[in-house]
């Protein structure tokens, strides 16, 4: 048989538990110093897992993905634009497609953010404009995020050396995806830096009506058709009237910094006026293009469409009393809106 303890060592065991218990609240019990230790390890563990979540969310907001989807729906353009004409089109080699300009496009961002760093930090970051601040909070990702868009441009090429060896295209199509990946890295890295020349606008514009809906409409028709070409004037206005949006909120940032854009060398009134005379003449050219060009297009729904953006622009105009970030954010989303609106309009009207 075995040995009992004395009575009074359970008395004196009681005694440590309710003394222990009193000293250090919300314990229930005696914890060895194993037990402690591992405590302590799990709660080293877990920070370090919070920390790394909170890091991986940071570089997704690095992304500025509203941003690719507009990218995106330019792209559908594209493709909906050769579709309407009455091509066949492949949607399995359009989302094949689209893989390319989504590393290319989602590059831009990561690159953009780190080259232009210094400069946010005396702006504010906003939906359109401002970047996305999150390397003035952590400059430490500045390098990760210069790494990430070099990678990306890499898996642009090679997807795009992919995509030629599994459909067939002309090696023609590479060159076409370096020009894209050219001016999206160079859009704000030196030597060149666009975005401060005040010719940037135009390099943007150009991107916005033709590398990108015309990549679209490449891929889907095998090459650029001339609807494309035709619809390409209106879309440049466009181009032209948003990138003139996001400059706005950043004029006084811009010109600290020496940033020679349209909107930091004319001035917040004749911005706004330029938007409004820009989306003047993107209506116009809709409610032109019929008389002279015949094509299986709804130039109608376009117009109609266009009086969005167009209210948007005699909104920046009257609403003096609001302020001017707010004002040039209508323009911009009403750019936005316009291509997704086009989108669905030449989709309903295949």
């Amino acid at each position: 048989m075995g040995k009992t303890l004395p009575r009074y060592s359970f008395r004196l065991h009681r005694y440590a538990v309710s003394r222990y218990t009193s000293l250090c609240p919300g314990k229930t019990s005696l914890r060895p110093q194993t037990g402690r230790r591992k405590i302590e390890k799990e709660g080293r563990e877990r920070k370090t897992v919070y920390k790394t979540a909170e890091t991986l969310s940071e570089i997704f907001v690095l992304g500025r993905f509203q941003f690719v989807f507009g990218g995106l729906l330019l792209y559908l353009f594209g493709c909906l634009v050769a579709a309407a004409s009455g091509l066949p089109v492949s949607v399995g080699q359009c989302a094949a497609g689209y893989v390319v300009l989504f590393f290319a496009h989602l590059s831009v961002s990561y690159s953009n953010d780190y080259f232009d760093s210094e400069g946010d930090e005396r702006s504010k970051p906003a939906l359109f404009s401002g970047g996305s601040g999150v390397l003035v909070r952590r400059p430490e990702l500045g390098k990760t995020a210069k790494r990430i868009a070099l990678a990306l441009i890499g898996l642009s090429f090679a997807s795009a050396v992919v995509y030629v060896l599994l459909f067939g295209f002309r090696p023609l199509f590479l060159v076409y995806v370096l020009i894209g990946n050219f001016f999206g890295w160079f859009y704000s890295a030196p030597p060149l830096r666009f975005s401060e020349k005040l010719y940037g606008n135009i390099i943007f514009a150009l991107t916005v009506c033709l590398i990108v809906p015309g990549y679209g409409n490449f891929i889907a028709a095998g090459t650029i058709t001339p609807e494309m070409l035709v619809l390409a004037a209106p879309l440049f206005f466009y181009g032209y009237a948003f990138t003139i949006s996001v400059q706005v909120p950043d004029i006084d940032a811009d010109r600290k910094n020496k940033k020679r854009n349209f909107a930091s060398v004319f001035g917040e009134k004749k911005s706004f006026l330029a938007m409004f005379l820009l989306a003047s003449l993107a209506s116009l050219s809709f409610l032109l293009m019929p008389l002279f060009f015949q094509a299986r297009l709804p130039y109608a729904k376009f117009l109609a469409i266009s009086a969005i953006p167009l209210g948007a622009s005699i909104y920046c105009l009257s609403a003096k009393k609001k302020k001017p970030a707010a004002r040039a954010l209508a323009v911009a989303a009403s750019a936005m809106v316009f291509v997704l609106s086009s989108d669905v309009a030449l989709f309903f009207s295949l």
